[in-house]
């Protein structure tokens, strides 16, 4: 006699569900690119902290020594690399361990010991009294690069930071062409 209109069935259309999957989507997209920026300025601040502690490092060898290390330093030892003054450094007991930065660019820190202080001459049998010390960032938006030292004889122009050749500087291009990525200091 009587019949209910109502329907029994319970559950989610098929449209429902594709609008609720489309929306996990993007959400996810949404945060697995800002986890990405985040995994980056991460690697940069480790780079520059790691910066910081062998620019210590080399001011308490300069005390010790009363120069800073050559660009290839030989102290009983032949240290190789763009890092031999670092490895140097870690030798003598200046630094725990050798820094190495994290994944995404180069494998060292470049250093260069210098004949003065915020000299450009490269000094490798002179007494040392300058040096110029870098690394290649992954961003460019990094504060720090509006005051870091751009020192030339760092980036040879063709490999920076001779972490990656191909004849791009990293110190980037007056025209702003190329953006800045090395951080770099003097003492």
């Amino acid at each position: 006699m009587f019949t209910s209109l109502k329907n029994t069935k319970k559950g989610f259309t098929l449209i429902e569900l594709l609008v609720v999957i489309a929306i996990i989507g993007i959400l996810s997209s949404v945060v697995l690119a800002s986890l990405s920026t985040a995994r980056a300025k991460s690697r940069d601040a480790k780079r520059i902290s790691d910066i910081g502690q062998i620019q210590l490092a080399l001011e308490l060898f300069f005390d010790t020594s009363q120069s800073y290390p050559s660009t290839t330093p030989t102290y009983g030892v032949a240290y190789t690399g763009d890092d031999a003054a670092v490895q140097l450094l870690t030798a003598k007991g200046f630094l725990p361990q050798t820094p190495k930065p994290p994944s995404g660019t180069q494998a060292t820190y470049a250093y260069k010991g210098t004949t003065a202080a915020g000299g450009v001459v490269v000094c490798t049998t002179y007494t040392c009294l300058g040096y110029g010390l870098g690394v290649a960032l992954e961003r460019n938006d990094n504060t720090v690069l509006l005051s870091d030292a751009d020192v030339a004889q760092i980036d040879d122009g063709t490999n920076d930071f001779w972490g990656a050749g191909g004849g791009t500087s990293c110190l980037g291009s007056a025209a702003g062409a190329a953006p800045e990525t090395c951080y770099d200091v003097k003492p």
